[in-house]
């Protein structure tokens, strides 16, 4: 056979089967992107509930070091504050500081994935 007659052959052999619909690569393709997209949903829905937890605790947390800061606030002016006090309100800041840290986290982590999304979308089109 001729070079180019069997180029020519190879040709559209390679045109037909790309014609032909999707190839068992581009299933396996597709099949991942729709699986990240329903993980990416999903995660997206798990943050956002743990995110409204922690909000709500960061609120508690906020709530109870302001109590705590005036109680001791009142009794250092008074002379009366203990060791004891002062140790609560410390680790009590701690406390809070550490929720305000998971609730800055989880912000990210949804801003991340919506930003992920909104890529796919605009690849999609």
């Amino acid at each position: 056979m001729k070079p180019a007659i069997k180029a020519c052959l190879i040709l559209s052999v390679a045109i037909f089967m790309a014609g032909c619909g999707e190839t068992k690569t581009r299933k396996e393709i597709n099949r991942r992107k729709a699986e990240l997209k329903e993980h990416q949903a999903t995660e997206l829905k798990r943050a956002q509930e743990e995110l409204r937890v922690t909000d709500s605790l960061l609120q508690l947390a906020n709530m109870e070091l302001e109590t705590l800061q005036k109680q001791v606030d009142a009794d250092k002016s008074a002379l009366k504050a203990t060791a004891e006090q002062l140790t609560l309100l410390t680790r009590t800041r701690m406390k809070r500081d550490s929720i305000r840290t998971q609730f800055e986290a989880l912000g990210m982590k949804i801003r991340y994935i919506r930003q992920k999304q909104k890529e796919m979308q605009d690849k999609e089109q």
